[in-house]
């Protein structure tokens, strides 16, 4: 999925949660990295609802910066896996 701005940068998708926070966070450390970074949440909080196909976050970056903003989101996953065991 991709989409082009008004200003013609083509943002694709590089990453998808099911949780604001965890979108933000992800949000942050991209931006941190000078990396542009758009979040589109589908999170629907009148009701709280945050399973499946009802509560995606999703996380794209300009298409130039794909490669890198996926290997922060993996550095990131990675790090959490660790610290989890």
């Amino acid at each position: 999925m991709k989409h082009t701005s008004g200003d013609d940068i083509e943002w694709v998708l590089v990453y998808t949660t099911n949780t604001e926070l965890d979108g933000r966070m992800y949000q942050a450390n991209l931006q941190g990295a000078g990396i542009p970074c758009e979040i589109l949440s589908q999170v629907d909080t009148t009701r709280m609802l945050n399973i499946g196909e009802l509560a995606l976050v999703k996380i794209f970056v300009p298409k130039e910066h794909k490669e890198e903003a996926i290997l922060i989101i993996k550095s990131i996953e990675e790090n959490n896996s660790e610290e989890a065991d």
